[in-house]
């Protein structure tokens, strides 16, 4: 996390002077731990014909190879639901299935405000667990940050023109738990600016970031929990690569828009 947000003040003051032309940053992927083994195979096989040899026996064909899955021509993807309501600043109301939680993952990472402290408190108050009260000031405290390594003040708003908007791509889960009632979802995702008027177009975003919410089912709804039980299991997921068969078997899904 602390290289995202460096990551991101670094892009965050680019764009707020009006540099369009930047370097674009891409995190370290995570490392495959046995990428060669561990992994499912293909389910399908195909029927052998038997052919006659010349002594009358028969022998059968070779099947053709099954054909590996990856995250770009896999027909399953993820089409993340839609917010029920908008509660201080950010959808919620999400079902109470695994679907409903990586709905909300994706939702609340592209619709967290990263520079209008006072926005972020709200979001973050409305989607934190109370297992874990202290998300709440770290994250505004990261806000701050952005801000102050923007030379803004460290509370306010966003400058007049500007805002961000992120596009998760790509989303991994896994249920932490038996009762499917704490999911960890993986996103893959770029962030955009929009710049003011009269300054130039955002030509290098920044891009291929992956980083991760740990949601639990409460009051209702999912919340965002960091309680080191979850926090200290967390799964390093195989870097995610839309032409990679390993990224598939590693649970990677395309993210489409409905």
């Amino acid at each position: 996390m602390k290289a995202t947000n460096r990551a991101l003040r670094a892009r965050v003051r680019l764009a707020v002077i009006g540099i369009a032309a930047v370097a674009a940053v891409t995190l370290g992927a995570v490392a495959a731990v046995n990428m060669g083994g561990g992994h499912g195979k293909a389910n399908a096989k195909d029927t052998k014909s038997a052919a006659p040899t010349a002594s009358g026996a028969t022998t059968a064909t070779p099947s053709a190879p099954a054909r590996k899955l990856t995250p770009e021509t896999s027909p399953r993807k993820v089409a993340p639901l839609k917010p029920r309501e908008v509660k201080q600043g950010i959808g919620v109301g999400f079902p109470h299935t695994a679907v409903g939680a990586e709905s909300a993952a994706i939702n609340y990472w592209q619709d967290l405000d990263i520079l209008d402290d006072g926005i972020a408190r709200q979001q973050w108050t409305q989607i934190t667990s109370k297992t874990s009260p202290g998300i709440v000031d770290k994250h505004v405290t990261d806000v701050r940050k952005v801000r102050e390594g923007l030379g803004l003040p460290p509370s306010g708003g966003t400058p007049a023109g500007l805002s961000f908007t992120a596009v998760v791509k790509a989303a991994l889960m896994r249920s932490m738990d038996d009762s499917g009632d704490v999911i960890e979802v993986w996103m893959f995702y770029d962030r955009y600016a929009t710049l003011p008027a009269d300054k130039a177009a955002d030509n290098a975003p920044l891009t291929d970031q992956e980083d991760d919410l740990i949601l639990t089912w409460e009051d209702g709804d999912w919340k965002v929990t960091e309680a080191p039980q979850y926090v200290d299991h967390k799964y390093g997921p195989v870097a995610y690569d839309p032409h990679s068969t390993f990224a598939f078997d590693d649970g990677w899904r395309e993210v489409v828009s409905q």
